[in-house]
């Protein structure tokens, strides 16, 4: 029926510790978190990414892009040529140093360390074929509604994370809280106007570690905030978008996938006097069209993909609905193990309403490996 029955004994429910960020969460908690106690599950806050734009970068710097900012400076050599005037408000101390840098992935995704200058205005430029991807957070040292010690932490509901293309780059403003630029799956190179105070403070760290010194004040988070935020994957961002000169591959699961779920083990005695007990699980499964995916055996596997196509499709259109009726005609409880993909289609999700099963998380679908 494209539905598999497998027999097991007692289910282990996992709950998700996972919450996506929201501003009406994030509200009252402005810089002033608490550090999680000793053995104390962590909150993981999830951050959306958005595309980097003059609008949205405003709170952050100065974007820059094709667009001449500023236009209009008389000089008078070349006819041809529209000259911006000097941005008004960048400043690098006594002196900009510039360098370079390239950025590879990373698996983690969390934001673990923040920083801000009060003595220079950092730039970062994308250079090469790449987009890059930046946590940004509003400057909070000049804000009247917070207190002295809310002023020197960053404000978790005025972070963002921005997706900054390639050939586009930001001057940030004074007090920005930032962290070095994120690869969003192939190497991502930068172009970075900064101070050799900062440069030289940055380099004489022997570790990792909070710093306070050479205008930079450097964060970790997990010091200040009983939660962690973190970003989601860029590579499925960049693709839909086609930031990327060439789409950055897809991995057949997620590396931080289960991060955050809590075991909950069933506790003894939940079955009574019974020696056996068995719980039918049903699989509900989704495919890509014409991608079998790695559960087909490797002879079967072709391109357009039809060995499985009929059972397939007959299983999601009429043979769950009939294993629905059989187990209720026969009083049986069943579990349903979905593909989230299977929220797409309007009729598989009407007959697992109508089951009454419990339903359990299996992946996004069967022909990428993310099952």
């Amino acid at each position: 029926f494209g539905s598999s029955l497998r027999l097991g004994g007692p289910s282990r429910r996992l709950a998700c510790g996972k919450v996506p960020v929201t501003k009406a969460r994030l509200d009252g908690m402005v810089a002033e978190g608490k550090r999680a106690r000793e053995g104390e599950e962590r909150e993981v806050r999830y951050l959306d990414l958005e595309l980097a734009t003059r609008e949205n970068t405003k709170p952050f710097g100065y974007f820059i892009d094709d667009q001449v900012e500023n236009p209009g400076l008389g000089i008078p050599f070349y006819k041809t040529v529209i000259e911006g005037a000097n941005y008004a408000h960048a400043t690098w101390k006594d002196q900009a140093c510039v360098r370079t840098s390239q950025i590879h992935w990373r698996e983690d995704h969390s934001v673990s360390w923040l920083e801000r200058h009060m003595e220079m205005t950092q730039g970062f430029v994308i250079i090469g074929k790449n987009p890059g991807l930046f946590v940004f957070g509003e400057p909070t040292h000049d804000r009247e509604d917070l207190d002295e010690k809310q002023r020197a932490r960053p404000d978790p509901s005025r972070i963002k994370v921005l997706i900054v293309p390639a050939g586009c780059g930001i001057i940030l403003r004074l007090g920005t809280w930032h962290d070095f630029p994120v690869s969003c799956g192939p190497p991502v190179s930068c172009f970075i106007l900064n101070t050799e105070e900062v440069v030289a403070a940055l380099a004489s760290m022997g570790a990792a570690a909070p710093m306070n010194h050479g205008d930079c004040f450097k964060l970790r988070l997990s010091d200040h905030w009983d939660f962690t935020l973190k970003f989601k994957d860029p590579r499925p961002f960049v693709r839909q978008h086609g930031l990327c000169h060439v789409p950055p591959p897809m991995p057949p699961i997620s590396s931080d996938y289960g991060a955050g779920m809590l075991r909950q083990e069933v506790k003894g005695g939940w079955g009574g006097e019974a020696r056996v007990f068995v719980v039918p699980v049903v699989n509900v499964e989704v495919f890509v069209p014409g991608c079998g995916g790695p559960a087909i055996q490797p002879h079967l596997q072709s391109v357009p993909e039809v060995a499985n196509k009929g059972w397939r499709d007959y299983g999601n259109r009429r043979g769950l609905q009939r294993l629905s009726d059989m187990f209720k005609s026969l009083g049986i409880p069943a579990t349903a193990v979905i593909n989230s993909d299977a929220a797409k289609l309007e009729f598989v999700a009407k007959a697992l309403k109508e089951s009454g099963w419990e339903l359990g998380a299996h992946g996004i679908n069967n022909s990428s490996g993310n099952a």
